[in-house]
């Protein structure tokens, strides 16, 4: 059995829609989805030390900053980013201040506060194209915006435009018929 890791993105959740959907479509893999947050030196040190415990990993998988997340951490296995985040500095500025998380956190929290310090500390980070990633994006990201085609093409040796996926979000569609394939390849 395959075994992947899951990285939610910014205010992001384990429990989501898109967990439950990675498992429903994809039984022969054995899914690890890992609760990161806003603080990127905590969130890399949380997938590093479980890649540690977990040598045996196939895949790691990204969705936006969790896609940021994945591009920098040195895992040499395959890499798949899903609209993710090449410039946390410019992305997520709007978010400084108090947010909301989109589902239920292990700890409880619903709320958390992202600071200028937070925003900052990506500036130590740089995301690495690996042979092994495979970038996979929407036409025109309502998050990320129109040139992030343009970025992708340029950083990416592998990034493909999917009308699989229809939002900056994984939906049910995108992971049945596109995702699925990916990791299976």
């Amino acid at each position: 059995m395959k075994q992947a890791v899951f990285i939610h993105g910014f205010a992001g959740s384990i429990h989501s829609e898109t967990v439950g959907n990675l498992r429903k479509y994809n039984p022969d893999v054995q899914w690890f989805p890992l609760e990161v947050n806003h603080n990127v030196e905590q969130s890399l040190q949380v997938i590093q030390h479980f890649l540690q415990q977990h040598p045996q990993i196939d895949a790691l998988v990204g969705s936006s900053l969790g896609g940021y997340y994945v591009l920098c951490t040195p895992f040499t296995g395959k890499k798949i980013v899903i609209n993710p985040v090449l410039n946390p500095m410019a992305v997520l500025k709007k978010h400084v201040g108090l947010n909301q998380y989109r589902g239920r956190r292990e700890n409880g929290d619903t709320h958390f506060k992202f600071t200028m310090q937070d925003l900052f500390r990506f500036k130590s980070y740089k995301p690495i194209d690996t042979p092994n990633t495979i970038c996979h994006y929407t036409a025109n990201d309502p998050f990320l915006g129109e040139s992030i085609k343009r970025e992708y093409q340029k950083f990416f040796s592998n990034a493909i435009m999917t009308p699989h996926l229809r939002g900056h979000f994984m939906d049910e569609h995108y992971i049945k018929h596109m995702l699925t394939i990916e990791l299976n390849n």
